[in-house]
């Protein structure tokens, strides 16, 4: 059992605490003779100093241990929620990339699909127009060959024609002339004529 406070409210009593009990007894005595002592005594100063620091050399480190663990509780407390945040933010930062590579990924296979289709587009465009070419080469060298065959025609046409013209005399030509001449004068007198009477 602990002895009652001798001094209420003293350090001496918070000393006391800090004593084994079978030494309490022997601490209070040792008070009480200091208190039987001059308020002004050098002893009484001396021996309180001694008592106040005997109490902070006690509380000090106890308060300081109470401090220590609130503050490696704390930093365990930060701690933790600091690997937490950096395993969010990694779990966030895997996951961005995760789709963004999705992504990349997806616009590659698009641009690839679009390559593909623009290049079959291409060929399909390349072979119209050499298709078209070709008809229109061919068609041309039939053009060609129906203007060599016109050309041809009309050489040997005006080959006879000229042959023709050759043959026929000036003389030949000209009588027929005369004769339709001669007709025409005489019909337009006959018209004349008749117009006068």
């Amino acid at each position: 059992m602990t002895a009652p406070n001798r001094f209420p409210d003293s350090v001496y009593d918070r000393i006391a605490c800090y004593l084994p009990t079978d030494q309490r007894e022997m601490f209070f005595r040792y008070v009480a003779n200091l208190r039987a002592l001059d308020a002004s005594d050098p002893l009484i100063m001396l021996a309180e100093g001694m008592a106040v620091f005997t109490c902070v050399g006690r509380q000090v480190p106890e308060a300081l241990g109470v401090e220590r663990e609130k503050l490696l509780a704390e930093f365990a407390r930060l701690c933790t929620r600091h690997e937490s945040a950096n395993v969010n933010a990694m779990a966030d930062l895997r996951a961005l990339f995760a789709a963004q590579q999705r992504l990349l990924e997806q616009n590659l296979a698009a641009w690839h699909g679009k390559e593909q289709q623009t290049a079959l587009a291409l060929d399909s465009t390349a072979k119209r127009f050499e298709e078209s070419a070709h008809r229109t080469l061919a068609r041309l060298q039939a053009a060609c060959g129906d203007l060599q065959a016109t050309s041809k025609e009309l050489h040997a046409a005006a080959t006879s024609a000229q042959a023709w013209v050759t043959r026929v005399s000036l003389e030949v030509r000209v009588w027929p002339y005369i004769g339709c001449t001669a007709c025409g004068a005489l019909l337009g007198l006959a018209v004349a004529y008749l117009l006068k009477r």
